[in-house]
Protein backbone atom coordinates (compact mmCIF):
# COMPACT_ATOMS: atom_id res chain seq x y z
CA UNK A 1 0.00 0.00 0.00
CA UNK A 2 1.38 3.52 -0.90
CA UNK A 3 0.78 6.37 1.37
CA UNK A 4 1.37 9.90 0.98
CA UNK A 5 1.42 12.09 4.07
CA UNK A 6 1.74 16.42 3.84
CA UNK A 7 3.06 17.98 7.26
CA UNK A 8 1.20 21.30 8.61
CA UNK A 9 -0.56 22.73 5.74
CA UNK A 10 -0.52 26.52 6.44
CA UNK A 11 -2.95 29.03 5.13
CA UNK A 12 -3.59 30.04 1.56
CA UNK A 13 0.29 29.56 0.45
CA UNK A 14 -0.12 26.32 1.68
CA UNK A 15 -2.97 25.61 -0.34
CA UNK A 16 -1.79 26.80 -3.56
CA UNK A 17 1.47 24.85 -2.71
CA UNK A 18 -0.64 21.50 -2.99
CA UNK A 19 -3.06 22.59 -4.99
CA UNK A 20 0.30 22.71 -7.32
CA UNK A 21 2.11 19.96 -6.48
CA UNK A 22 -0.56 17.25 -5.22
CA UNK A 23 -1.27 16.37 -8.86
CA UNK A 24 1.96 15.30 -10.19
CA UNK A 25 2.88 13.62 -6.88
CA UNK A 26 -0.27 11.63 -7.57
CA UNK A 27 0.64 10.71 -11.21
CA UNK A 28 4.19 9.95 -10.11
CA UNK A 29 3.75 8.24 -6.53
CA UNK A 30 0.29 6.98 -7.66
CA UNK A 31 -0.76 6.87 -3.61
CA UNK A 32 -3.36 4.80 -2.63
CA UNK A 33 -4.51 7.23 -0.08
CA UNK A 34 -3.64 10.50 0.54
CA UNK A 35 -3.37 12.59 3.96
CA UNK A 36 -2.57 15.86 5.28
CA UNK A 37 -2.46 17.87 8.51
CA UNK A 38 -4.93 20.90 8.03
CA UNK A 39 -5.34 22.51 11.79
CA UNK A 40 -3.46 25.46 10.09
CA UNK A 41 -5.64 25.77 6.85
CA UNK A 42 -7.36 28.93 7.77
CA UNK A 43 -7.03 32.07 10.04
CA UNK A 44 -9.86 31.79 11.61
CA UNK A 45 -9.48 34.43 14.55
CA UNK A 46 -6.40 36.25 13.49
CA UNK A 47 -6.24 38.84 16.05
CA UNK A 48 -6.30 36.11 18.55
CA UNK A 49 -3.55 34.11 16.71
CA UNK A 50 -6.19 31.38 15.88
CA UNK A 51 -6.63 29.04 12.82
CA UNK A 52 -8.01 26.13 12.04
CA UNK A 53 -10.16 24.73 9.50
CA UNK A 54 -13.36 26.22 7.80
CA UNK A 55 -15.23 23.97 5.33
CA UNK A 56 -14.84 25.27 2.10
CA UNK A 57 -10.91 24.82 2.55
CA UNK A 58 -11.99 21.17 3.81
CA UNK A 59 -13.41 20.57 0.60
CA UNK A 60 -10.89 22.56 -1.65
CA UNK A 61 -8.39 19.44 -0.32
CA UNK A 62 -11.06 17.11 -0.60
CA UNK A 63 -11.45 18.15 -4.20
CA UNK A 64 -7.38 18.26 -4.67
CA UNK A 65 -7.64 14.18 -3.77
CA UNK A 66 -7.15 14.27 -0.10
CA UNK A 67 -8.72 11.22 1.71
CA UNK A 68 -8.12 12.50 5.02
CA UNK A 69 -7.16 15.79 7.13
CA UNK A 70 -5.54 15.42 10.88
CA UNK A 71 -5.98 18.24 13.26
CA UNK A 72 -4.00 19.65 16.49
CA UNK A 73 -4.21 21.49 18.93
CA UNK A 74 -5.95 24.27 16.65
CA UNK A 75 -8.54 22.04 16.22
CA UNK A 76 -11.13 23.40 18.51
CA UNK A 77 -10.59 27.24 17.45
CA UNK A 78 -12.58 27.81 14.66
CA UNK A 79 -15.88 29.36 15.22
CA UNK A 80 -17.52 26.72 12.87
CA UNK A 81 -15.44 23.83 14.61
CA UNK A 82 -18.28 21.26 15.46
CA UNK A 83 -19.30 21.78 11.64
CA UNK A 84 -15.51 21.15 10.44
CA UNK A 85 -15.44 18.44 12.83
CA UNK A 86 -18.41 16.69 11.66
CA UNK A 87 -17.05 16.24 8.47
CA UNK A 88 -16.67 12.87 7.13
CA UNK A 89 -12.66 13.66 6.39
CA UNK A 90 -11.82 15.64 9.63
CA UNK A 91 -10.02 13.89 12.01
CA UNK A 92 -8.92 15.93 15.93
CA UNK A 93 -7.14 14.23 18.83
CA UNK A 94 -8.49 10.81 19.66
CA UNK A 95 -7.23 11.51 23.33
CA UNK A 96 -9.04 14.53 23.65
CA UNK A 97 -12.58 14.26 25.82
CA UNK A 98 -14.87 11.78 24.54
CA UNK A 99 -17.12 14.62 25.11
CA UNK A 100 -15.75 17.14 22.34
CA UNK A 101 -17.24 17.30 18.98
CA UNK A 102 -15.35 15.19 15.96
CA UNK A 103 -13.59 11.55 16.08
CA UNK A 104 -9.89 10.66 16.45
CA UNK A 105 -10.03 7.55 13.63
CA UNK A 106 -10.76 6.98 10.39
CA UNK A 107 -10.85 3.78 8.51
CA UNK A 108 -10.46 4.78 4.89
CA UNK A 109 -11.54 2.07 2.07
CA UNK A 110 -10.01 2.67 -1.47
CA UNK A 111 -9.61 -0.32 -4.22
CA UNK A 112 -9.89 -3.04 -2.22
CA UNK A 113 -7.80 -1.72 0.25
CA UNK A 114 -7.84 -0.52 4.00
CA UNK A 115 -5.90 1.63 5.98
CA UNK A 116 -7.00 3.52 9.57
CA UNK A 117 -5.26 6.68 9.92
CA UNK A 118 -5.20 8.34 13.56
CA UNK A 119 -4.62 11.62 15.25
CA UNK A 120 -2.68 12.12 18.35
CA UNK A 121 -1.87 15.32 20.23
CA UNK A 122 1.02 15.51 22.85
CA UNK A 123 0.59 17.28 26.35
CA UNK A 124 3.08 20.06 25.18
CA UNK A 125 0.77 20.98 21.77
CA UNK A 126 -2.56 20.71 23.75
CA UNK A 127 -2.65 20.98 27.53
CA UNK A 128 -5.81 19.14 28.30
CA UNK A 129 -5.41 15.93 26.40
CA UNK A 130 -5.17 13.46 27.91
CA UNK A 131 -2.70 10.25 27.82
CA UNK A 132 -1.96 9.77 24.12
CA UNK A 133 -0.39 6.25 25.14
CA UNK A 134 -3.38 4.66 26.63
CA UNK A 135 -5.83 6.45 23.91
CA UNK A 136 -4.03 4.50 21.25
CA UNK A 137 -3.70 1.41 23.18
CA UNK A 138 -7.29 0.99 23.84
CA UNK A 139 -7.95 1.35 20.58
CA UNK A 140 -5.58 -0.77 18.50
CA UNK A 141 -7.01 -3.60 21.18
CA UNK A 142 -10.36 -3.42 18.15
CA UNK A 143 -8.03 -3.49 15.44
CA UNK A 144 -6.77 -6.31 13.46
CA UNK A 145 -4.46 -6.56 10.16
CA UNK A 146 -5.43 -3.17 9.22
CA UNK A 147 -2.63 -1.13 8.38
CA UNK A 148 -2.78 1.97 10.88
CA UNK A 149 -0.80 5.56 10.92
CA UNK A 150 -0.24 7.79 13.36
CA UNK A 151 0.09 11.78 13.14
CA UNK A 152 1.66 12.40 16.65
CA UNK A 153 1.05 16.07 16.89
CA UNK A 154 3.55 17.09 19.58
CA UNK A 155 6.18 20.10 20.54
CA UNK A 156 8.28 16.99 21.62
CA UNK A 157 10.72 14.75 19.74
CA UNK A 158 11.21 12.62 23.19
CA UNK A 159 7.14 12.11 23.37
CA UNK A 160 6.56 11.02 19.88
CA UNK A 161 9.72 8.62 19.98
CA UNK A 162 8.41 7.11 22.45
CA UNK A 163 4.91 6.51 21.46
CA UNK A 164 6.74 4.98 18.08
CA UNK A 165 8.84 2.30 20.08
CA UNK A 166 6.09 1.21 22.08
CA UNK A 167 4.14 0.66 19.10
CA UNK A 168 6.82 -0.54 16.74
CA UNK A 169 5.14 -3.26 15.16
CA UNK A 170 1.29 -2.92 15.84
CA UNK A 171 1.46 0.03 13.99
CA UNK A 172 2.70 0.93 10.21
CA UNK A 173 4.06 4.01 10.74
CA UNK A 174 4.07 7.33 13.46
CA UNK A 175 4.60 10.36 11.48
CA UNK A 176 4.97 13.46 14.23
CA UNK A 177 3.70 17.17 12.95
CA UNK A 178 3.01 20.55 14.93
CA UNK A 179 6.68 22.15 14.84
CA UNK A 180 6.32 22.75 10.93
CA UNK A 181 10.06 22.19 10.77
CA UNK A 182 11.47 19.20 8.93
CA UNK A 183 13.53 16.66 10.58
CA UNK A 184 16.51 14.40 9.03
CA UNK A 185 15.71 10.95 10.80
CA UNK A 186 12.87 9.27 9.21
CA UNK A 187 13.86 5.57 9.20
CA UNK A 188 12.18 2.50 9.66
CA UNK A 189 12.34 0.88 13.40
CA UNK A 190 13.36 -2.84 14.30
CA UNK A 191 9.99 -4.24 13.92
CA UNK A 192 8.64 -2.03 11.12
CA UNK A 193 7.14 1.11 12.08
CA UNK A 194 7.95 3.98 9.77
CA UNK A 195 8.95 7.27 11.54
CA UNK A 196 9.88 10.37 11.51
CA UNK A 197 9.84 13.28 14.44
CA UNK A 198 8.07 16.27 12.07
CA UNK A 199 7.31 15.88 8.72
CA UNK A 200 7.42 19.81 8.39
CA UNK A 201 5.17 22.12 6.64
CA UNK A 202 3.39 23.19 3.48
CA UNK A 203 3.50 26.94 2.93
CA UNK A 204 5.63 30.03 2.87
CA UNK A 205 9.33 29.76 3.88
CA UNK A 206 9.47 33.30 4.55
CA UNK A 207 8.45 34.05 7.98
CA UNK A 208 7.74 32.45 11.31
CA UNK A 209 6.55 28.79 10.55
CA UNK A 210 4.51 30.04 7.92
CA UNK A 211 3.65 33.02 9.32
CA UNK A 212 5.14 36.79 9.10
CA UNK A 213 6.69 37.41 12.36
CA UNK A 214 5.29 40.37 14.28
CA UNK A 215 2.39 38.79 15.70
CA UNK A 216 4.30 35.48 16.78
CA UNK A 217 7.00 37.56 18.42
CA UNK A 218 5.29 40.38 20.53
CA UNK A 219 2.84 36.88 21.59
CA UNK A 220 6.12 35.09 22.93
CA UNK A 221 7.14 38.63 24.61
CA UNK A 222 3.89 39.90 26.32
CA UNK A 223 2.42 36.36 26.69
CA UNK A 224 -0.51 37.60 25.58
CA UNK A 225 -2.17 38.42 21.76
CA UNK A 226 -0.73 41.96 20.93
CA UNK A 227 -2.98 44.52 20.98
CA UNK A 228 -3.42 45.95 17.01
CA UNK A 229 -2.05 43.39 15.39
CA UNK A 230 -3.31 39.99 13.48
CA UNK A 231 -1.37 36.39 12.56
CA UNK A 232 -1.04 36.52 8.61
CA UNK A 233 0.29 34.19 6.56
CA UNK A 234 4.04 34.49 5.34
CA UNK A 235 5.14 35.72 1.87
CA UNK A 236 8.25 34.37 0.49
CA UNK A 237 9.04 30.88 -1.33
CA UNK A 238 6.71 28.00 -1.06
CA UNK A 239 7.94 24.67 0.64
CA UNK A 240 6.22 21.29 0.31
CA UNK A 241 7.08 18.89 3.41
CA UNK A 242 5.60 15.30 2.75
CA UNK A 243 6.44 12.01 3.45
CA UNK A 244 5.97 8.75 1.03
CA UNK A 245 5.39 5.34 2.57
CA UNK A 246 5.19 1.97 1.51
CA UNK A 247 3.32 -0.03 4.44
CA UNK A 248 2.12 -3.97 5.47
CA UNK A 249 -0.39 -4.44 7.57
CA UNK A 250 1.98 -4.17 10.93
CA UNK A 251 4.98 -2.04 9.65
CA UNK A 252 6.58 -0.83 6.61
CA UNK A 253 8.82 -1.20 3.62
CA UNK A 254 10.14 2.17 2.54
CA UNK A 255 10.02 5.49 3.69
CA UNK A 256 10.59 8.83 1.91
CA UNK A 257 10.79 11.82 3.30
CA UNK A 258 10.64 15.07 1.19
CA UNK A 259 11.22 18.77 2.40
CA UNK A 260 12.07 21.10 -0.63
CA UNK A 261 11.08 24.70 -1.96
CA UNK A 262 9.37 25.00 -5.06
CA UNK A 263 11.10 26.95 -8.21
Amino acid sequence: MRVLFFGDVVGEPGVRALERELPRLRRELEPDFVVANGENLDLTVPELGKAGMRPESVERLVRLGVDALTGGNHSFDPPEAEVVLGHARVLRPLNYSRHAPGKGSLLLRKGGKELLVVNLAGRSALPLAGDPLEALEALLEGWRGVPVLVDFHSESVFEKLGCAYLFDGQISALLGTHTHVATQDARILPKGTAYVSDVGMVGAEGGYQGYEPDFLVEALRRRLPPKGLALRPASGPLRVSYVFLELESKGARAIRHVSEILD
